[in-house]
């Protein structure tokens, strides 16, 4: 018996074109993104940050939206007309932490 091995970027291109992948794929992307508007709906006050979820194609993406969505997710230091005020403000996480990886 002969056995015939593929690499992996070959077995993941077979895989993923599996309609149950995709559908599993989409779905646990679209309860990433609730858990994440969630965590964002608790502390917005001002601004207009969301997630968006897009599942074309073969992968999924949850996204946090906003000009300023990397000092969101991650802190940055305060910043005022004179310059740095050495004040640092942690980040929030809200994908990161919706993703389990926080």
């Amino acid at each position: 018996m002969k056995v015939r091995l593929i690499g992996q970027k070959a077995m993941n291109y077979v895989v993923s074109g599996i309609d149950e992948v995709k559908d599993a794929v989409d779905s646990e992307a679209r309860e990433i993104g609730r858990r994440a508007e969630a965590r964002l709906a608790s502390h917005r006050e001002t601004g207009n940050a969301h997630i968006d979820v897009d599942t074309r194609g073969k992968d999924a993406l949850v996204s946090l939206v906003d000009r300023a969505a990397l000092s969101i997710e991650f802190g940055h230091y305060v910043v005022n007309q004179h310059g740095p005020t050495g004040k640092y403000v942690p980040g929030l996480y809200i994908v990161t932490g919706a993703a389990g990886l926080a």
